[in-house]
């Protein structure tokens, strides 16, 4: 006999919702100590439901949940804390991020700190904030986001030779290396060679200069596309598309 499964009180996130039957919802949420799991809101689509508080955007609520089988059902839904996002900019950068945790991590598997950098990307992007502070917000959780899957990147060192990296030299990126040194005059065209103090500004959260966020970018793509394999981000082909 399968005991049913109950959970009160559960801080957590909202990264999808979609259809399902005429008046409920599937919902793929993260959860603070549950990691991420998907539920079924039951007729949270009819207009005086209270589940409906959970197609609020950028929200922590606190759930509760139960069931027997691996779909289980949400109970309640109370909102906590809503982040308004203000701009194009940052609906566009919770997107990412939402489609990021969902390609990358998997079911049932929490992740704490994870959890806490998200919250950190809601409460930056609710803020009155620029390009290159959205930028600074995708940058630090893609690397918390990596180092948690354990896929961190070594910002500090030449991984052929355990030196550190130096602001004047120019290095390589593999990602499942590191950076190694390049020749004293690499060639200018080569997207994939960045120089040491860039890699520096990163390690250290300075993205100031627009030299620093485009090589800061590039690197966390090379990262994360060799470790999601062939699970594509659509936001990225909806991007290229407009």
């Amino acid at each position: 006999m399968i005991l049913a499964k109950r959970v009160s009180l559960e801080p957590a996130f909202v990264l999808h919702t979609r259809p399902f039957k005429e008046t409920s919802l599937l919902i793929d949420i993260f959860t603070k100590s549950l990691g991420r799991i998907n539920l079924v809101a039951k007729g949270a689509k009819k207009p005086k439901s209270s589940l409906r508080t959970v197609l609020t955007p950028c929200s922590m609520f606190s759930i509760s949940f139960s069931g027997r089988g691996e779909l289980k059902n949400l109970n309640t839904c109370e909102i906590v804390e809503h982040y308004p996002l203000k701009s194009p900019l940052t609906l566009t950068a919770i997107v990412y991020v939402n489609e990021l945790l969902m390609k990358s991590t998997e079911r049932d598997d929490p992740h704490d700190k994870i959890f806490k950098q998200y919250q950190l990307v809601c409460e930056g992007l609710s803020k009155d904030v620029d390009q290159a502070r959205t930028e600074v917000l995708l940058r630090e959780f893609e690397l918390v986001l990596l180092q948690e899957l354990g896929y961190g990147i070594d910002l500090r060192f030449d991984s052929m030779t355990g030196k550190k990296i130096k602001s004047e030299q120019a290095y390589s990126f593999e990602p499942n290396l590191g950076f190694v040194q390049q020749a004293d005059n690499p060639e200018k065209n080569n997207d994939y060679v960045f120089s040491g103090q860039d890699i520096i500004n990163l390690s250290e959260g300075d993205l100031t200069e627009h030299r620093t966020r485009k090589a800061s970018k590039t690197i966390m793509r090379l990262a994360l596309d060799f470790h999601l394999g062939n699970r594509s981000l659509n936001i990225r082909k909806y991007l290229s598309s407009n």
